[in-house]
């Protein structure tokens, strides 16, 4: 048993770290899409090109799942709407008043702490010493990463109009973190996504059908293409099913933590996309980070006999 828990670990760690990876690119694709599309309007076109993504892998399970998801359409209705059409609009409109930097920020420290706190409450996951210390070690080397080890950037941080917006996605999708575990018995993972995905987008789509119009047009370019693919496909199709498949492996109050390693793998994107300068303060928040989640997901010794 302590030879398949630990493989599960291992499994769930791999899927969370790679769910990581695609996501850490959302706030710079975020900033960059402001002057293209607004909140509402780009969330609305990544569902849309989710929903469409995850059609045809899970229709044939939809189908015969059809009646379990009609007796729990509350569940799905309040999941859709935290978890896909309000956090998301949060972090687009966050782009258009703060920093990649603050949203990085808060988006990453705020959305652990929730899940762990919800989880213990709601879901009845053990509140371990090593969830905290990951937390804490997690917003260590987050503040590391961020003030380069310069005490005047903390100093003089500067708290803009975006950065109740993150406050409230890293709510909002720490609240999904803790009630994907209550997923109704006997639902798959694709027809599940494919439902969430499908409400969000209708839930969204009169609101961006006035913005559209009425406050900020959108203004079609390969540039907006390839963003919006980008978030429909790469950061919710295939991030969201990798995430929730970590989750169910390894808890939400673990899963979690691992979105600390989001600033520190887009510092090393940036590298690449920006060719901004590597620091050593780089690699302090990456050790600090990576401390925390393997002291987070290190298995507890188990009774012998199991």
């Amino acid at each position: 048993m302590k030879r398949h828990y630990n493989k599960q670990v291992q499994i769930g760690t791999l899927l969370a770290i790679i769910a990581c990876v695609i996501w850490s690119g959302n706030f710079i694709a975020s900033r960059y899409s402001i002057q293209l599309a607004g909140p509402i309007s780009l969330a609305f076109f990544r569902w849309t090109i989710a929903t469409i993504t995850m059609l045809p892998f899970a229709l044939k399970n939809l189908k015969k799942e059809k009646q379990l998801f009609k007796n729990n359409l509350s569940y799905f209705f309040w999941m859709a709407l935290v978890g896909v059409a309000v956090y998301n609009t949060m972090i687009y409109q966050a782009g258009h008043s703060t920093t990649a930097i603050n949203m990085a920020l808060y988006g990453s420290i705020i959305h652990p702490i929730v899940a762990t706190l919800l989880a213990a409450w709601i879901v009845q996951e053990k509140l371990h010493w090593k969830s905290i210390a990951g937390i804490g070690l997690g917003i260590v080397g987050i503040i590391v990463l961020l003030s380069k080890g310069d005490i005047n950037t903390l100093l003089h941080f500067k708290f803009a109009t975006g950065d109740l917006w993150m406050i409230g996605a890293g709510c909002c999708f720490g609240t999904y973190n803790v009630f994907v575990r209550k997923k109704p018995i006997g639902i798959s993972n694709n027809s599940f996504l494919l439902v969430l995905f499908a409400l969000g987008t209708i839930m969204l789509f009169p609101f961006a059908v006035y913005e559209m119009n009425y406050v900020q047009p959108v203004h079609f370019s390969k540039e907006l293409l390839i963003v919006i693919l980008y978030i429909g496909i790469g950061n919710s199709t295939i991030a969201y099913l990798l995430w929730n498949m970590a989750i169910h492996r390894l808890g939400a109050a673990k899963t979690a933590l691992f979105g600390t390693l989001i600033p520190f793998l887009s510092s090393i994107e940036a590298l690449f996309i920006l060719n901004e300068q590597f620091t050593i303060f780089q690699i302090i928040s990456g050790v600090i980070i990576i401390s925390g989640i393997v002291i987070n997901t290190w298995p507890s010794k188990m009774k012998h006999g199991n």
